[in-house]
């Protein structure tokens, strides 16, 4: 199943319990473009894009791992 850009964000912020402020430091970009995003305005910067990206993969990449016995 594909996920839009909003989908990823709001993951992240549920995952982390992340306010969008912290979003938006982590991303590199403003909090008023987090809350676009998140708003379903998925049209954002390639960079911010790449970054989003990266960073549900390194949440969700913590959440996969197995833990040891």
């Amino acid at each position: 199943m594909e996920k839009n850009i909003s989908t990823l964000l709001m993951e992240i912020k549920a995952q982390q319990g992340w306010t969008q402020t912290r979003l938006a430091v982590e991303l590199g970009t403003t909090q008023p473009t987090v809350n676009r995003i998140l708003n379903g305005q998925d049209d954002c910067k390639v960079t911010t894009f790449k970054a989003i990206c990266a960073l549900h993969g390194a949440c969700f990449a913590q959440v996969a791992e197995p833990t040891s016995i």
